[in-house]
This record gives structure tokens, sequence and C-alpha cells, in this order.
């Protein structure tokens, strides 16, 4: 085997790259801007001159000023057992518990931080007064039914869920997933740029549940 052959990435390293590309994409639209890209390496404290960042943000941008996830994947795995690469990490994780919801002032284009428990807060909020169950954290077992999540899309756009296409009790497995692959569905159709799995609501992985809340509270105030 050619040894300067590229190694594929795993399904562990994709998810794990997955949610740091979530913590990253402040605004929720599926993409990372040069700029972002340009303060995480700031973050990072990279051990490289900073021409050879400038070098580096240059030839991932070159074709568009952003990055989409296959290729943010694909730069961070190639750096991949490195020093670079724990660094980089390391500035990445520092972002967790945090996450930017962009598009509250569409007129200024202001970017806000809320932490896990604002965004609980909001959830909780278009719940209770569209009469649906609430939520105690990204953890919630409910989580696993999706109905939290479809229950809140349907609060942003009234009508919008077929509850007679779903099993809201007594849920096998594969029921779970149905429920979980039509929210994810939904969330995408009312605007929502979601890039969760349909198995990361069903097995609440609460990272990824998050990003899912977050990228539904970003739309959801822009309605407003």
């Amino acid at each position: 085997m050619d040894s300067t052959t590229a190694t594929p990435i795993s399904q562990e390293e994709l998810e794990e790259l997955r949610e740091a590309f979530a913590k990253i994409d402040i605004d929720n639209n599926g993409f990372i801007s040069k700029h972002e890209l340009n303060e995480l390496f700031k973050a990072a404290n990279l051990p490289l001159p900073g021409y050879k960042i400038r070098e580096i943000i240059q030839e991932l941008t070159k074709t568009s000023d952003q990055l989409t996830f296959d290729e943010f994947a694909k730069i961070v795995h190639g750096l991949k057992s490195t020093e670079v690469a724990k660094t980089f990490r390391k500035a990445i994780n520092k972002k967790e518990g945090i996450c930017n919801v962009a598009g509250t002032s569409e007129q200024t284009g202001t970017q806000h931080s809320y932490s896990d428990d604002t965004i609980v807060s909001w959830v909780n909020d278009m719940l209770t007064q569209a009469g649906k169950p609430t939520i105690s954290s990204f953890k919630d077992g409910s989580i696993s039914s999706s109905m939290p999540v479809l229950d809140l899309i349907d609060a942003i756009q009234p009508g919008s869920i077929r509850y007679d296409l779903l099993k809201t009790e007594d849920l096998t497995e594969e029921e779970k997933l149905n429920n979980a692959k039509y929210a994810i569905s939904m969330a995408r159709k009312i605007g929502a740029r979601v890039y969760a799995l349909p198995e990361d609501l069903v097995e609440v992985k609460p990272k990824m549940v998050m990003t899912v809340f977050a990228c539904l509270m970003a739309r959801g105030m822009k309605r407003a």
C-alpha cells in the first residue's frame, strides 16, 4: 500500500468532527467562514509561523470564503496525530458549552452567544406556549422519541408536523429512528441548517442534541 495514501476517516472520528464543526459554525449556516477559521487558528495558538497559517487558510478557502463540513473534516483529519492537531482540537473544545446563534438582528447581522441553559429555557418557553411537554436538559430521555424536537418545530411553524404519521408511545427502536428522521427532515424544511444525524436524537447525544435545538432557536428567533 502506498504510504502516502490518506487513511480513511473512521465513523468515530467523523462523529467527533461533526461535533467540532458544530462548535465552530457560530451562525449555524452549515459553513465555516474564513473569519471563523482564522479566529480558531488564533485561539489554538498553533506552533506555526503566522505566514504559514495564512497560507493554510488561503489554500483552504481559495475557491470560496466558506468551508463545508467535508472540507473541514479533510483538513482536520490531515492534521491527525500531529502536535498541531492536538492544539487545534483543544481550541475547538474550548467552545464547548456555548452556542452562538446568529440572525437575531437581521439588520445588523449581530451574533449572540447563548449558554446551554439559555437555549433550554427558550425551547421550554416555546413548548409551554404551544401546550407541549418541556425538557430538563439536552440529556432528557424524552428526546430519544424526537417528540420535543417535533413539538418545537410545530411551535415555530404551526401545522408543519403531521402528528398522524408519528408513533408517540411505547416506541420500538425502529419507530424512534423513523421519528428522528422525520424531525431532522422537517427541521431542515423550515430552514434550520442542522447537520446532526437521526441517530444523535435516538441515542440522546447531548452535544449534537444541543446543535439541533440551537439551530431551531436561531430559526425561531428570525421568525419572531
